[in-house]
């Protein structure tokens, strides 16, 4: 079985909404709970048997945006706080396990 990892984003300009085709994925996920959570704005159109799920949403939802520009310094920084984040972390649940 073939496993799809891809979306479509398509709209027609002065159009009020894009239409969104997604495999399943947490985008997938992401657009499902907006369609619970705000149905005046995001629906469902077709939850498809191969996984995928077509929606409707605003158009302005659609953005894209480049990847930001981290310098190396930057890059380290945010390593650093990810590994420290992560040893508290595992501090945290060894204390929690001895309580």
């Amino acid at each position: 079985m073939i496993v799809l990892r891809e979306f479509s984003i398509e709209w027609i300009k002065g159009g009020n909404y894009a239409g969104v085709t997604v495999a399943p994925s947490g985008l997938k996920n992401k657009l499902l709970q907006y369609a619970k959570e705000r149905p005046d704005e995001v629906k469902l159109i077709a939850d498809n048997e191969d996984g995928s799920a077509f929606f409707h949403v605003p158009i302005n939802y659609v953005k894209i945006s480049p990847p930001r520009k981290v310098s190396e310094a930057q890059r380290e920084a945010a390593g650093q706080r990810l590994r420290e984040w992560q040893q508290r972390r595992k501090e945290e649940t060894v204390e929690n396990e001895t309580e």
